[in-house]
């Protein structure tokens, strides 16, 4: 299939250098940051319908405790599947 007839759910992940530079942006308040309406939590827009979204501090988890302790924590999510997690810009890719 050519590139321009793929759908975003069949373009591979982004790199771990791509989602860097989007943590980056996203603790570090750059352009292209946004924010979702009800939830208030920030995200980069990756390639393919691909976002990075910051942990929300507000659940109840481990990785909301360790945002609330000061750790920056991000996920990677296309779909409704996350495909990797940022922990202070370590960058873990998830199995599916």
């Amino acid at each position: 299939m050519p590139d321009d007839e793929r759908k975003p759910q069949d373009l591979d992940a982004p790199t771990a250098g791509a989602i860097l530079v989007a943590f980056e942006k996203l603790f570090g308040g750059g352009r292209g940051v946004a924010r979702f309406p009800r939830s208030r939590l920030r995200y980069v827009e990756l390639p393919g319908g691909t976002r990075l979204i910051e942990q929300n501090p507000k659940t109840k988890s481990d990785w909301a405790e360790r945002a609330r302790a000061g750790q920056r924590v991000a996920w990677v999510m296309r779909g409704g599947e996350f495909l990797a997690r940022v922990v202070d810009g370590e960058v873990v890719m998830l199995e599916k």
